[in-house]
């Protein structure tokens, strides 16, 4: 019997060189792109050619000359931090509330967070646009905040939901009847447990955050652009390779941050591997 599980779960010859070939085309086709854009920005010429014909710095020099993307990085830094903080406090209640208390109607409430994900940008921003100007609202920098929070606390929702309908919720109902309060409960007993889920959900709320262009175009206020805005702006002026530069410098700090997320993540693995080690009293 044993015999016959081994057989059947051996893949034949080619499969596992159908798979191989599948994956490295895979890896292929997700990073040739960002290498494209890597190399472009080290051209010689003044506009975009592959392969460059020469390379040189001057790109990242004239990068380095543009004031206007040090103020637009800075605001998406700022705006996407804000939106990050807002959408992990509102998504990881809703997502508690929706496990834990299973309201009359949580698989439509559900489906109403989660909306944003599958509703196009572009008509998110118009339908939010329309509404600030009904309501007088327009002009505001809250605006930006509140629509990229929007945004960000449906990939919280669902990756804090995930890891709690795995909690043990006893480890909370011990606590209560041991005479601590639910906001302490929840600090000390629920969210270590799920530190990781929120963590995880807070990167990826920066990364939509940061990099929201579809709906930011129509709310901001004139000479507040964020930093994918001007970068669209800039290539309505200009051809030339000084965005594939400013796209470098974007993709270094992707991976450090997820470097950074494997560092984290690595040692958050380590320390519950000596917690559990540890004896018991």
């Amino acid at each position: 019997m044993a015999a016959r599980i081994a057989r059947a779960g051996r893949l034949p010859a080619w499969r596992h060189l159908a798979l191989g070939i599948f994956t490295v085309a895979a890896v292929v086709f997700i990073l040739a792109p960002l290498v494209i854009v890597i190399l472009t920005s080290f051209s010689a010429q003044s506009y975009a050619i592959f392969p460059p014909e020469g390379y040189s710095l001057r790109w990242y020099a004239n990068l380095a000359a543009q004031t206007t993307f040090y103020v637009a990085a800075l605001r998406s830094l700022i705006l996407a931090l804000v939106a990050t903080a807002a959408s992990l406090v509102i998504g990881t209640m809703t997502a508690y509330a929706l496990v834990r208390y299973r309201p009359r109607g949580h698989s439509a409430l559900k489906a109403i967070f989660l909306s944003p994900v599958v509703l196009p940008k572009m008509v998110l921003g118009v339908a939010v646009f329309m509404l600030v100007i009904k309501i007088g609202f327009y002009g505001s920098s809250w605006n930006l905040v509140l629509t990229h929070t929007l945004i960000c606390v449906p990939f919280v929702i669902a990756i804090v939901a995930a890891s709690l309908a795995n909690f043990d919720w006893s480890l909370q109902e011990a606590a209560l009847d041991l005479g601590s309060k639910p906001l302490p409960t929840f600090l000390k007993v629920i969210l270590p447990q799920i530190s990781v889920s929120v963590f995880i959900s807070g990167l990826l709320a920066f990364v939509t955050s940061f990099d929201q262009v579809e709906t930011t175009m129509f709310l901001m206020r004139p000479g507040e652009s964020t930093l994918p805005i001007e970068m669209f702006l800039y290539l309505q002026r200009w051809q030339d390779p000084t965005i594939a530069a400013l796209s470098s410098v974007l993709i270094v700090f992707a991976i450090f941050l997820l470097v950074m997320t494997s560092l984290v993540l690595g040692r958050r693995k380590i320390t519950t591997l000596q917690t559990s080690a540890e004896p018991q009293p």
